[in-house]
């Protein structure tokens, strides 16, 4: 079937044009791998993603230190409202530790907290308490009678009233704050770690109460601040990683006091700014925590977002090398060879000198092919080891793009180079006219090239920011874009059916071309 003799010449024939094109393929693939990976080109984009992670970190942050603000007031407040029923309270710790006397003095835990139970069920019926949040006053008044209750069981000196009742409230805090977050979705320890602030920070503003409410002229928002500085600044020391040291604690512990201090000193101007607005804490509080991505138009946000989520090697080498730049030379190889193995021999007349021996038109052709073919899978074979090595220098697995990527990659490209082949052979063999050949199959594959850059620009690879969507139109002229190198990097199997058409294409095209050079008339 293959004439060795012609094969072996039509080798001769192009073999520089061979090794020029894959040396330079080669080449330029391998400089491209071997520079972004040492410049870590991800790196950047890393850096980018981190900008805005650490925004919205610290736009967090500064949400806890406005809302932690604002609880050690509002502590204050609920302190006072419930602080009005400490008029019963004497009440109903007499009523405790009658029925308590009633039973024996019983030491039973599980019993006292029944008897506590009964009394507040009891008390909350008090249409003095009509007006008042009786779930708040529920847990304030079973607070305060168990914080009695294991006083008097652990036999030591019993607390103030003052004592116990700030406790009380602070334990009232946490278990609303508690049973609020955890209706708010969050998660079990997420819910114990808010509660635990906010019982701290309630703990801390009714202790200064206690002492300053009859200082009528004094300011409580230097204690609010140092409150929620130092609770915020110790919860923040605790998520650090196991390993950190005291020097970075420490560091870490003045960051987040500088941003809270920001986000409450911010917070305290605004709110004297609009000092009479029905919305006035909300446009406060906004103005305070806002981020980067707060203060940029949405839809720049949205493009930053993205370019951050964008891998850099996935798009240069994937998309921009191997569909377009490193197919653009073996294209050149490509149509000269196929045009020169038929179309230029027949145009040229030395064909005549081989058909004159007991050669067939079917043997040539499929002897010409077998060389176009043979070139470009030892073309993309050096390529693929020349790809593998440079892989291996610029990281190896931590590459972002591996092994198994790599090959694929440059399977995806012997298959797309194998459709173009089959349709410039085609031809090669249809066309007696060498212009003609050219004109078709040379045209039309670097019209499809052509199209697949311009079509590139309306790609999903490129960030919404640049991305100019009418330009996808032109990957629909290119059967390039059947080479999906997007999906291969993503890891899905859709290049697969894309793979079968372009190996169908340059199959069917192929046999077209075999059997139209052996049926039609030759002007030898």
């Amino acid at each position: 079937m293959i004439n060795i003799p012609l094969f072996k010449q039509s080798c001769k024939a192009n073999w520089i044009k061979w090794v020029a094109v894959t040396l330079s393929t080669c080449v330029m693939l391998g400089i491209i791998i071997i520079v972004l990976g040492n410049l870590g080109i991800n790196d950047i984009r890393d850096s980018l993603k981190n900008v805005f992670v650490q925004a919205d970190q610290e736009s967090t942050l500064k949400e806890n230190a406005v809302d932690s603000y604002e609880l050690y007031f509002t502590s204050i407040d609920g302190y006072k409202t419930l602080s009005l029923t400490s008029s019963m309270l004497d009440t109903l710790t007499e009523e405790f530790d009658s029925q308590v006397d009633s039973l024996g003095a019983t030491t039973d835990v599980n019993v006292r907290a029944q008897i506590i139970s009964a009394i507040v069920d009891s008390t909350l019926q008090n249409p003095m308490l009509a007006t008042m949040d009786k779930e708040m006053i529920g847990i304030f008044l079973t607070q305060y009678l168990t914080i009695y209750s294991n006083s008097e069981l652990s036999g030591e000196e019993m607390p103030t009233k003052d004592v116990m009742m700030s406790r009380a409230y602070a334990n009232t805090v946490f278990e609303v704050s508690y049973q609020t977050a955890i209706t708010d979705g969050k998660s079990e320890q997420e819910a114990m770690n808010m509660a635990t602030v906010s019982q701290m920070i309630a703990s801390d503003a009714v202790g200064k109460y206690q002492l300053h409410y009859m200082d009528s002229d004094y300011n409580y928002n230097q204690d609010a601040r140092n409150c929620v500085n130092t609770i915020l600044s110790n919860q923040a020391i605790m998520t650090l990683p196991e390993g950190t040291t005291e020097e970075e604690k420490r560091e870490y512990a003045i960051t987040v006091k500088v941003l809270s201090n920001t986000a409450i000193s911010t917070y305290q101007l605004w709110l004297n700014e609009l000092v009479g607005q029905d919305d006035a804490k909300e446009q406060a509080r906004f103005q305070a925590v806002q981020s980067i991505s707060d203060q940029i138009p949405d839809k720049v946000a949205e493009a930053l977002e993205e370019l951050g989520e964008m891998d850099m090697y996935s798009l240069i080498i994937g998309s921009i090398f191997y569909r377009i730049a490193g197919l653009l030379l073996p294209m050149v190889f490509v149509i000269m060879t196929a045009n020169g193995l038929l179309a230029g021999q027949v145009d040229s007349g030395s064909l005549a000198y081989v058909l004159s021996t007991p050669t067939k038109r079917r043997n040539v052709a499929i002897t010409q092919l077998a060389y176009l073919l043979f070139s470009l899978f030892a073309m993309f074979a050096l390529l693929t080891v020349t790809s593998t090595i440079a892989v291996w220098v610029a990281g190896g697995n931590n590459f972002s793009i591996n092994y198994a990527e790599i090959l694929l990659l440059n399977a995806g490209a012997y298959i797309t180079m194998f459709a173009i082949a089959g349709f410039c052979f085609m031809c090669s063999a249809i066309f007696n006219s060498n212009k003609h050949s050219l004109s078709i199959g040379g045209g039309l594959t670097i019209f499809s090239l052509v199209c697949t850059i311009l079509g590139l620009f309306g790609s999903n690879v490129i960030p919404s920011a640049m991305r100019i969507p009418a330009m996808d139109f032109f990957n629909y002229l290119s059967i390039i874009t059947l080479f999906d190198a997007t999906s291969i990097l993503n890891g899905t199997i859709n290049y697969l059916w894309k793979f079968g058409v372009l190996a169908a294409f340059g199959i069917i095209t192929i046999i077209v071309g075999i059997f139209r050079f052996d049926k039609k008339d030759l002007p030898l």
